[in-house]
């Protein structure tokens, strides 16, 4: 529950806000925030949607994505990765997608984020709005909250030439946020895997890089779907919750892993993104 509203008219204003109270928190497109899941929770909202940066932009080295830019703007940029889209279209509802940003959804940091496994895998970084440069990754092992973390200003998405990605994930019904979800990104040299970045979300409290899995497969040529999931399955401990058993999700989530597989190896990311 918002119990004071602010709105500041610059970046400078919003930051000495954000650093005046614990309870004080950035405030962009609301979807988290004002939803019932929030409903208990009182804060002083600060409202940085008209001095964050929105858009998307191609550079030589990949996207630069503003931290205002919705779900639906990402769907619709005519050059995205197709994995990238996918994942953003795992917000399934238009309105939604209409309001919720893409610095909002990092910031939530959620086990079902439908953005933080595929910029994980694409070893996204992260320009903040005091200045400094993060990659996703550091950003995320800081503690919660505006003084810790700090305010996602932009997102920088690199594509390097060769890079394959792929992305895969599954809900209990269609309209629904993801339960499990995975995304993967590597190149392929000599037939050999090779730089892989493999993250699943759903698995434990928030979405995170598997380096045992991805040593399974690292120099090694990829192997048929059914052998994917056999080696993948017994190194996943995944939590039981209200969304699945952890017997079920380990089952899941291994195909996900094959089909995240596939995917990226039928088009690479920069394919995808001319």
């Amino acid at each position: 529950m918002v119990t004071t509203f602010h709105r500041p008219k610059d970046a400078a204003e919003a930051l000495s806000l954000l650093a005046g109270a614990a309870d004080r928190l950035a405030m962009a497109g609301g979807t988290q925030l004002l939803s019932s899941e929030s409903r208990s929770l009182g804060f002083s909202a600060v409202a940085v949607s008209a001095i964050l940066p929105g858009g998307i932009d191609r550079l030589a080295t990949g996207l630069s994505i503003g931290a205002a830019a919705t779900f639906q703007q990402l769907v619709d940029y005519p050059s995205l990765p197709g994995a990238l889209r996918k994942a953003a279209l795992g917000m399934v509802d238009r309105n939604i997608r209409n309001r919720a940003t893409v610095g909002g959804n990092l910031g939530a940091d959620k086990s079902c984020s439908s953005l933080i496994p595929i910029l994980l895998a694409l070893d996204a970084s992260l320009e903040l709005l005091d200045g400094r440069t993060l990659g996703l990754q550091e950003w995320l092992g800081l503690p919660p909250g505006p003084m810790g973390r700090g305010t996602i200003s932009r997102i920088l998405a690199p594509l390097h030439e060769g890079t394959k990605a792929g992305y895969a994930r599954w809900s209990r019904v269609s309209c629904d946020i993801a339960v499990l979800g995975a995304a993967l990104a590597f190149r392929l040299e000599g037939g050999l895997v090779k730089g892989l970045r493999l993250v699943l979300g759903g698995v434990s409290a928030h979405s995170r890089r598997f380096p045992a899995i991805e040593a399974l497969f690292e120099g090694r040529i990829l192997p048929e779907g059914d052998a994917i999931e056999a080696a993948v399955a017994p190194l996943l401990s995944p939590i039981d919750d209200v969304r699945g058993s952890a017997q079920f999700k380990r089952s899941r989530i291994s195909s996900l892993v094959a089909e995240a597989f596939l995917e990226a190896s039928e088009v690479t990311a920069m394919e995808a993104a001319k």
